[in-house]
């Protein structure tokens, strides 16, 4: 995620438990208002629940828990880019997609500052000085297939 100095990214910039994030928009399929989700039994609180959206059943991961930062009011969905499932991310916001160049330079965490725990975030900061947390797709993606409960695609 933290792109080599000169390269260009298109980052979709999102909220989460109160923190912002950056995730390569390769990894969007498409992103959604949030709507009506159907619960699903058994599964881990990181789990929302399943929708069906045209056709296509997708879980719904709770991004925030997922990062270890708590709850959040669901605010938008976006639709990951998966070759094995059909997931989603709830999150609290959309800010929006922006092409950066240059890099997502490591920086540092504000005193006082908790940070979220899971390994799939770095601490970043834009081309601005705005912190943000860079999300390593490859590395959410692996946490994602090892939630417990989760179908894969193709599964019945």
């Amino acid at each position: 995620m933290l792109a080599a100095t000169g390269e260009q990214a298109r980052l979709l910039f999102f909220l989460a438990g109160g923190e912002r994030f950056a995730l390569d928009v390769t990894y969007v399929r498409e992103i959604l208002p949030p709507g009506e989700v159907t619960p699903v039994p058994f599964v881990p609180d990181t789990v929302a629940g399943i929708v069906n959206h045209r056709g296509t059943i997708f879980t719904l991961v709770r991004f925030a828990r997922l990062a270890g930062l708590g709850a959040d009011e669901p605010g938008a969905v976006v639709l990951l880019r998966l070759p094995e499932m059909a997931v989603g991310l709830v999150v609290a916001g959309i800010e929006g997609i922006e092409r950066v160049s240059g890099r997502l330079v490591a920086a540092a965490l504000p005193e006082g500052t908790a940070a979220p725990v899971a390994a799939f975030v770095r601490r970043a900061a834009d081309a601005e000085g705005r912190l943000v947390h860079a999300v390593d797709a490859d590395v959410l993606i692996d946490t994602i297939y090892q939630l417990p409960g989760l179908a894969r695609a193709g599964e019945a």
